[in-house]
């Protein structure tokens, strides 16, 4: 008790906030004591909601050559993304995103054979049923994998995790099981992690617009230049279908020790706009997917790949892959784009 008593007064030292710290640490440190304060409260863990807000700027201008093939290009682009994640509040002891991706993906494993397990325990009142009695559902289950469902039979589908709990059920005593449930349920870890869930509250907002303008053959030697222009643009706020994608988009965990995030696989949509090509032959205009430089989602991904929970910052990136995504022109795409990035994780604002 004594222990964490001092524990407690060690996270209110910590929670002062000094005036003299600027806006980004003070969110920072906000964030990490709401934690830590909550973790000696004598309470079982609650479950936490986060917001992540992913504000994106693009400039960018490419050329293309090709022999007597030529073109270039000009692009601005503004992604602006917030979307909700949620977590059950226990610390855990291992990085679900760990660097290493050999070990993540073992912790990835384990971790959602564990979930899978908390799952058959809430239906069973508490305790985990045998898995022979559940041996039908992972049968009809590695039959519909299979594609072997007969029509009109019941065949349903499980998670994942539901599927891995039940063959370590299978596979393992209850003594076995009870011990690894057991390992991520003890005291001292400092990882949490945060998913995306269904029905979650975000907002999209992208504005994109290009230019491309220059000359190109169809024939089959290639000599017989043709000028064109063509012009992409989207101003949305994306459908119903990209806001309920963008609900499981994100993995995000937290080292509540030092404050350093972790994000898996950083995502910006395309936006649905239209595209309009003018050649000597006419006017072709339809709508279309819009999407992001490749080097900017690279970009992107690496900046937030383990970071802080929050912060800004600016590049200027070479791009050698074609703005309009189609590389079956070939040739030689040069270009770069000035892009800045800003962002935060943070406990959503209040209604």
């Amino acid at each position: 008790m004594r222990a964490a008593k001092v524990s407690a007064f060690a996270s209110l030292a910590i929670c002062h906030l000094d005036e003299r710290e600027n806006a980004v640490r003070a969110i920072e440190k906000w964030l990490m004591c709401g934690m830590l304060l909550g973790m000696h409260d004598g309470a079982s863990p609650a479950p936490l909601q986060r917001q992540l807000k992913l504000n994106v700027s693009v400039d960018a201008t490419q050329a293309w050559k090709n022999e007597l093939q030529w073109s270039k290009a000009s692009s601005q682009q503004r992604y602006e993304l917030t979307t909700q994640l949620h977590s059950d509040g226990r610390l855990y002891a291992q990085n679900l995103l760990d660097p290493d991706l050999d070990k993540r993906s073992r912790i990835k494993s384990e971790f959602y054979t564990y979930q899978g397990l908390l799952e058959l325990k809430r239906e069973n009142g508490g305790r985990l049923p045998s898995g022979n009695a559940l041996m039908p559902e992972i049968s009809a289950e590695s039959l519909k994998a299979g594609g072997s469902c007969l029509p009109g039979v019941d065949c349903p589908s499980a998670s994942p995790q539901r599927f891995s709990a039940i063959a370590a059920l299978q596979d393992n005593t209850p003594a076995q099981i009870e011990q690894f449930m057991k390992s991520f349920e003890a005291p001292g870890g400092k990882w949490l992690y945060f998913t995306g869930f269904a029905g979650c509250r975000n907002q999209l907002r992208l504005n994109y617009t290009a230019h491309f303008a220059g000359e190109q053959a169809f024939d089959h030697a290639r000599k017989k230049l043709q000028p064109f222009e063509m012009d992409w643009v989207a101003n949305t706020e994306g459908s119903a279908e990209e806001k309920a994608s963008l609900c499981r988009r994100y993995t995000i965990t937290l080292d509540t020790g030092s404050g350093t995030m972790y994000v898996e696989n950083a995502y910006l949509p395309s936006p649905r706009g239209t595209s309009t090509r003018k050649t000597g032959r006419g006017l072709d205009r339809r709508e279309s997917d819009l999407p992001p430089p490749y080097e900017l989602m690279r970009w992107v991904g690496d900046t937030l790949s383990k970071n802080r929970p929050s912060g800004s910052q600016e590049a200027v990136l070479k791009l050698t892959q074609p703005l309009d995504g189609n590389s079956t022109v070939l040739g030689l795409f040069d270009g770069t784009a000035k892009v800045r990035l800003s962002w935060s994780f943070a406990e959503p604002a209040q209604r």
